[in-house]
C-alpha cells in the first residue's frame, strides 16, 4: 500500500509537520515503536512485537527509508515513510497514507490505497507526564492493542532486552569495522539527508505528548491512531486540533451510546478490546489484521473502503450515554466485533 501516487500536496497544505530519521539504532521513532509494540499480546494471541521488524526496516526493495514524516492540515493528516531510490539517487517517494475527514456525501467513490476518507470523532493531545507509572500496579500481560501505550510507561522487559542486544551488536560491529557494510554509514547517511529532515530530527529528540485520534469508517466502526508529538510542535499542533474540533469532529453513536467528550473516548480506549491500530493498519496491513482483525477496516488498505458518511442521530430517548441506564462499551463490544 501507499505506493500509488497521491494528488494531495501535503507539504504545502500542512499547518504543522515534522520528520524523524530512521538510520540510527537509538532514535526517537524506534524508541516509540519499542515502547508501543515491544511487549504484549493481541486478542488473537499473536505477540505485538511481531510488528517491530516490519516497522523498523531500513529498506523496501530498491528503496531506502530516509525518514518517517507526519503532516497535519485543516481537514487531513498524513503519515508514512520517505523513501529514496538506491539505483536512482534523485528519485524520492512518500510511502504512506493521507487520511481525509469531513462531511462526505454518499457517492460511488471508493478510497484509494493511499488515500482514505474517514470520519473524525475526537483528537486528544495528552502530556506523557500524566501517565508516568500508571501501569506500575497492572499486570504486564494485561496489555493488549487498544489499551493506551505511553512513552513514559516503565519499559517492558522484552523491549529492554531487545535494545541491549541491539546496542551490543552495534558495538561489536563498530569494534570490528563492519558497521559501514552492515548498516548505512553515518557519513553517507548525513550527506543524503535533506537539511529540513536533519533539523527536524534533532528538534524532535524528546517527545512530551501523545496524540490519540479516533476515526470512524463507513461501517461505523472506530479505529485508533496513536502518534508521538515532539516538544517543539505541541503549540502548533494544538492550533490544528482546535480547527478540527470546530469544523470536523462529529460525535459517535456506538453500542446504543453517544460518545462526544474526550473523557468518553478515553474510556472507550481503555475498555475496548478489539480497537484497530490505524498506524499499523496503514503501514503493515497484514500484521495489523493478525493482531486485531476487523474486516470493515481491512477494505481500506486494499482500496475498497467506502466513503464515511455521517450517520443520522437517533431520537433523544436513545441517547443512553447521558442516562444512568447506559451500558458499558466493553459489554457492547462483544456484540460488535
Amino acid at each position: 500500500m501507499g505506493a500509488s501516487a497521491s494528488d494531495l500536496d501535503r507539504s504545502s497544505l500542512a499547518k504543522v509537520s515534522w520528520s524523524l530519521t530512521q538510520h540510527e539504532s537509538n532514535n526517537p521513532w524506534c524508541n516509540y515503536l519499542m515502547s508501543r509494540y515491544g511487549f504484549g499480546y493481541s486478542v488473537t494471541g499473536v505477540a505485538a512485537s511481531l510488528a517491530l521488524p516490519r516497522l523498523m526496516r531500513k529498506r523496501l526493495q530498491d528503496w531506502k527509508v530516509d525518514s518517517f514524516s507526519f503532516h497535519f492540515g485543516e481537514n487531513f493528516l498524513s503519515f508514512g515513510r520517505n523513501l529514496r531510490s538506491m539505483s536512482r539517487e534523485s528519485s524520492v517517494m512518500f510511502y504512506g497514507v493521507d487520511m481525509k475527514f469531513g462531511n462526505h456525501e454518499p457517492s460511488w467513490f471508493y478510497c484509494k490505497v493511499s488515500e482514505w476518507l474517514l470520519q473524525l470523532h475526537k483528537a486528544i493531545l495528552e502530556p506523557l507526564s500524566d501517565h508516568l507509572r500508571d501501569s506500575a500496579g497492572r499486570p504486564q500481560d494485561a496489555r493488549f492493542p487498544g489499551r493506551a501505550y505511553f512513552l513514559g510507561d516503565e519499559p517492558p522487559p522484552a523491549a529492554v532486552a531487545a535494545n541491549r542486544a541491539r546496542e551490543a551488536k552495534m558495538s561489536e560491529r563498530s569494534a570490528t569495522g563492519e558497521t559501514a557494510t552492515a548498516e548505512s554509514g553515518p557519513k553517507e547517511t548525513t550527506a543524503a539527508e535533506p537539511d529540513d529532515v536533519r533539523n527536524s530530527a534533532d528538534s524532535a529528540a524528546f517527545f512530551t505528548h501523545q496524540l490519540s485520534v479516533f476515526l470512524g469508517n463507513a461501517d461505523g466502526q472506530i479505529g485508533l491512531l496513536t502518534l508521538p508529538v515532539p516538544m517543539d510542535q505541541v503549540e502548533r499542533l494544538q492550533e490544528v486540533l482546535q480547527i478540527w474540533e470546530q469544523e470536523n469532529e462529529r460525535p459517535c453513536y456506538r453500542g446504543g451510546q453517544w460518545w462526544r467528550s474526550a473523557q468518553d473516548f478515553l474510556q472507550l480506549r481503555e475498555e475496548t478490546v478489539n480497537l484497530p491500530d490505524l498506524l499499523l493498519l496503514a503501514l503493515e496491513p497484514e500484521t495489523a489484521m493478525s493482531l486485531t482483525p476487523d474486516w470493515t477496516w481491512e477494505k481500506y488498505p486494499r482500496g475498497y473502503g467506502e466513503v464515511a458518511v455521517p450517520h443520522q442521530p437517533p431520537a433523544e430517548e436513545g441517547d443512553l450515554h447521558e442516562t444512568s441506564g447506559g451500558s458499558s462499551p466493553s459489554s457492547q463490544e462483544a456484540s460488535h466485533p
